[in-house]
């Protein structure tokens, strides 16, 4: 049997039982069990396998996320303290910031303490926080919304005017909200979205993803970046991360960050 078509029944056999053993599978091939664990090693950097002790089993793929007002709530604390702690830690006075839509993102804009710092996103949702923060004199700085094509459900603007806006910008960092984090690929589930935020890589000195631990080791629709592209990684305190995530994590030079629990 050619290489390529045991890897393929291998893949197809993880989908099916929802688990394979590298043991059982050098039974079932008779082929030693290297063998089988370089297969596996080559199926779980191209994506289609995660490595588990003794094993694999499938990557879920989240095709669509949920809708807004759910997603708001999914994992409201874990939000709130790496949100928080961006605000703190990661942005400093006369900083220029460029921030991505997400519920993160949002709680990052509420917690700003910085001075005199310039923000640009397509959230409409931040641009009302900010705006909202400024009148009760919360917030020093300015901001600037990106125009282009309103997508009500979703509360941003997107498409190629808002692009072209953001490309006249440089910024000192750029923060992004994402839908998941699977190998070296950086997704989300909205290609507009997906857009925006790498133009915000590509004119950011340094850029940080803010995640869950919920969006580790899952697929979504649309990679768009690669981990040597981002610059730090904050996700909540407790969260459980693969050793070969963080493995990845260090080969790319990505500083991970863990936000302390705060009181919601």
């Amino acid at each position: 049997m050619l290489t390529s078509e045991r890897q393929r029944q291998i893949k197809e056999e993880a989908l099916k039982t929802g688990e394979v053993s590298i043991s059982e599978l050098a039974r079932k091939y008779d082929v030693s069990i290297e063998t089988i664990r370089r297969d596996i090693n080559l199926l779980s950097e191209k994506n289609l396998l995660k490595k588990v002790r003794g094993g694999a089993v499938p990557i879920p793929f989240d095709v669509r996320e949920d809708t807004y007002d759910v997603r708001h709530q999914k994992n409201h604390e874990a939000k709130v303290s790496i949100g928080k702690f961006i605000a703190e830690n990661l942005i400093e006075d006369n900083d220029s910031i460029a921030i991505s839509s997400g519920s993160t993102m949002e709680i990052l804009a509420a917690s700003i303490v910085a001075r005199n710092v310039l923000v640009v996103t397509n959230s409409i949702k931040i641009a009302a926080i900010l705006q909202n923060r400024m009148r009760q004199n919360l917030f020093s700085g300015e901001v600037i919304m990106l125009g282009g094509i309103m997508r009500a459900d979703e509360h941003y603007t997107g498409g190629s005017l808002a692009v072209d806006m953001l490309k006249k910008f440089t910024f000192n960092k750029a923060f992004l909200g994402i839908s998941a984090i699977s190998g070296r690929d950086v997704m989300t589930s909205n290609i507009e979205e997906g857009i925006i935020m790498s133009t915000m890589i590509d004119h950011a000195r340094f850029c940080c993803v803010a995640t869950d631990s919920s969006k580790f080791d899952v697929r979504s629709t649309y990679a768009f970046a690669d981990l040597a592209e981002i610059d730090a990684i904050v996700t909540e305190e407790n969260a459980d991360i693969a050793e070969e995530t963080q493995g990845l994590f260090e080969i790319n030079n990505v500083t991970l960050y863990r936000a302390p629990a705060q009181g919601v």
